[in-house]
């Protein structure tokens, strides 16, 4: 309980940050004539000023809202206003700055289009439209399919068809959206729900008719809505209505035979960047340093991007992480955002140049093929920590090429923080939980310490195979060459024999065995996984040499390891 005391008084008196947001965002970029639209406006402290919307929109309402969150100790306070705003004009125009205080949101642009009725709906109570963006697309590329809902009668209940094809990708494009429109002098409640189709075929794309199908609230009669009982506890009288869009066609046309790419690629837009972290690294020998190729794309879906690969370079070994790929919906179109990284790890000390990456694709509103470039590097790298007389590293080891075009994108990827801003709060907030997790650790200690042991257990328990699936998993790594599977198989087998106290590297696993020939092949290993040999590892003579002599041993159950762990140790 004491623990728990403290902790709370801790927690009690941990200082709060407040972080200010301005923003502003609209619910749709494309407005028709007569259409209504909502302004969204976050703020932290003072009142917008929206006196200035006046002079372009319509001002029809405006509504507010207030949250408080609280997370991590930081106490996170947005404020909402809500406008609700019809267009003046027509054309391209942009909701001008709103100010709060002394801060002030950016121009938002919107674009006011001709209203486009629909001759055989003209006076309905109910009816559904569909269009698309462009009639006519590559193939793979986004078409924007829009299903808009008119009704000027309430609804009971309702529901709405998805589209779905053989031959196309769908996604749906965030939530709906609710506002009004004029039509024939008539005031109507439009929802709209919009997707981002990616037709897989050239030819025609049939887009089926949405089909809505509801129950329409049918209104009483003069003499029942006369009398208010009749308004409170009578069901209102309602009538199923089934109603269906037009079919909208789409011409998809192939690849163009001129694309010279390995991957087809139509978007919008497109970009390559890097990003390094540390973020102005100093290379040196055996130290990895992280490399984050970022690939966005608008107009695209993250499964359609394809996996980045570092060119081949003498002098670094390079390790591959699982990427990561998101799609979320950006204005208009679908933004996919692609992030792999490496782990580089120079092998041999002097200049280093890293070759330059080369991404083709299709530009699809200037409908040609273009190439995103990360220009090539010289970098300086320093000998080894333990190398006598190693020369310090050189305060800025990357220069790019000489290349005017390559120097601008070079320096849109790179970052100077010049303000520290909020990040000095943000370090003694750590250091406050820093010191907060030792007086934890003395206080549990004091009384008996952690249960380390039934933690370890339950872990081991949760990767645990048999002497024989390792084995298996052994010479498949041998068989192909990689070294670095082969040193997890190696340690997977020793937990299989030692279950309760395993070897954590290949030196202890090497004095287990006590074997002279598998202590030189696991040096070997070691020199190829971490030292400055040659790439080239031979995997089937690691095999026949050392397999033979991982037999499970008899006192496998009660062997006692040092405390020292291992140079390079395994997490289990």
């Amino acid at each position: 309980m004491v623990v728990y005391r403290i902790l709370l008084i801790l927690i009690l008196f941990a200082p709060l940050s407040v972080f200010a947001k301005v923003s502003a965002h609209v619910d749709r970029s494309t407005i028709e004539e007569g259409e209504t639209f909502q302004l969204t406006l976050q703020y932290d402290n003072d009142e917008p000023d929206i006196s200035t919307l006046k002079q372009f929109f319509n001002v029809l309402g405006t509504s507010q809202s207030s949250k408080v969150s609280i997370i991590n100790g930081n106490v996170n306070r947005v404020n909402e206003w809500i406008v609700t705003l019809s267009p003046k004009t027509l054309g391209a125009q942009s909701i001008p700055a709103i100010h709060f205080g002394n801060e002030a949101t950016p121009p938002i642009p919107i674009n006011v289009v001709k209203a486009i009725a629909s001759a055989t709906k003209q006076g309905a109570d109910i009816f559904v439209e569909a269009k698309v963006d462009q009639p006519k697309v590559y193939v793979q590329s986004q078409i924007i399919y829009t299903v808009r809902l008119y009704r000027a009668v309430d609804i009971n209940q309702g529901s709405l068809t998805e589209p779905k094809f053989d031959n196309a990708i769908v996604e749906r494009m965030g939530d709906d959206v609710t506002f009004q429109t004029e039509r024939d002098n008539r005031r109507y409640q439009v929802t709209e729900r919009r997707y981002a189709i990616f037709p897989q075929q050239s030819g025609k794309l049939v887009i089926p008719g949405m089909v809505f199908q509801g129950l329409v609230i049918q209104p009483m009669s003069n003499s029942m809505s006369a009398d208010p009982f009749n308004q409170f506890f009578q069901t209102p009288r309602t009538r199923q209505v089934r109603i269906r869009s037009d079919k909208v066609t789409v011409q998809v046309e192939a690849q163009p035979a001129s694309y010279s790419g390995a991957n087809w690629l139509p978007a919008k837009r497109l970009t390559l960047s890097e990003i390094w972290s540390p973020e102005n690294p100093h290379f040196k020998v055996g130290e990895p340093v992280t490399l984050t190729l970022r690939l966005q794309a608008l107009g695209l879906t993250g499964s359609q991007l394809p996996d980045l690969e570092l060119p081949k370079g003498s002098g670094i070994k390079q390790y591959t992480d699982q990427p990561t790929v998101k799609s979320t919906p950006k204005g208009n179109d679908i933004l996919a955002v692609k992030d792999e990284k490496f782990a580089i790890i120079p092998t041999t000390s002097g200049k280093l140049e890293m070759p330059a990456i080369h991404l083709k694709w299709w530009n699809t509103e200037l409908n040609r093929e273009e190439t995103a470039t990360i220009p090539s590097k010289i970098v300086e790298v320093a000998p080894a920590a333990n190398v006598a007389g190693s020369a310090p590293a050189p305060a800025n080891p990357i220069q790019t090429e000489a290349n005017p075009e390559n120097q601008k994108v070079a320096v849109s990827t790179t970052r100077t923080i010049v303000n520290p801003g909020i990040w000095p709060f943000i370090a003694a907030g750590f250091a406050f939980a820093w010191l907060v997790t030792l007086v934890v650790a003395f206080l549990v200690w004091r009384r008996g310490g952690f249960p380390v042991k039934s933690q370890y257990k339950a872990t081991s328990a949760m990767d645990s195979v048999s002497i024989k699936e390792a084995m298996a998993s052994l010479k498949k790594a041998c068989e192909a060459n990689n070294a670095n599977e082969t040193q997890a198989a190696l340690l997977q087998w020793a937990r299989a024999v030692w279950p309760e106290n395993s070897p954590r590297s290949l030196e202890q696993l090497a004095i287990d065995l006590q074997n002279s020939a598998v202590k030189q092949a696991f040096s070997e290993l070691s020199g190829t996984l971490y030292g400055e040999r040659s790439e080239h590892w031979n995997g089937k003579a690691f095999w026949d040499k050392v397999s033979q002599h991982l037999k499970q041993p008899k006192n496998s159950k009660t062997k006692k390891h040092k405390s020292l762990p291992g140079l390079y140790p395994q997490s289990i």
